[in-house]
């Protein structure tokens, strides 16, 4: 009986480790600055660049949006980022990235990445989501600070 139980509760167990994580190394203050350069990405839903230019606006950072395939040029903080949505009954973010270049450099990154596994976390708001991700790559949030707004269904 038990050893039923066990096997017929092992992917549900499962499932609910498999939950949205946030990664990030943040842009260090030597490289932050008020004027940002968005490379945009064609492939990817318009709700990502809105949600960054959104940032910027909040944040009071002047943004520039160039179109997909503009090198970064060396001396300007730029940031380019690509995301892929899953469906399951209906669509979420599965990963998302941001990078941000200066000086021919990486600087910082930010990865979010949403398992298409039975954990309802998986859906969230994509828009304070994309906002967190900006945030956590300007030193602005935490990982963990962030991590616990998912599981607490904040976003």
């Amino acid at each position: 009986m038990y050893k039923k139980l066990i096997i017929l509760s092992s992917p549900v167990l499962l499932a609910a480790c498999a939950a949205p994580q946030y990664t990030a190394e943040a842009i260090s203050e030597q490289f932050q600055s008020t004027e940002i350069t968005i490379i945009k990405d064609d492939a990817t839903r318009d709700i990502f660049l809105d949600s960054m230019q959104e940032w910027c606006l909040d944040t009071a950072h002047k943004c520039t949006v160039v179109s997909t395939g503009t090198p970064p040029k060396s001396s300007e903080l730029t940031l380019i980022y690509v995301s892929r949505w899953s469906w399951d009954f209906r669509t979420f973010i599965a990963d998302a990235r941001v990078n941000a270049y200066k000086n021919n450099d990486k600087v910082g990154q930010v990865e979010f990445k949403a398992p298409n596994s039975a954990n309802t976390n998986k859906w969230g708001n994509d828009n304070k989501r994309i906002i967190t991700m900006m945030d956590l790559l300007f030193g602005k949030q935490t990982v963990s600070e962030a991590q616990f707004k998912i599981k607490s269904g904040e976003m």
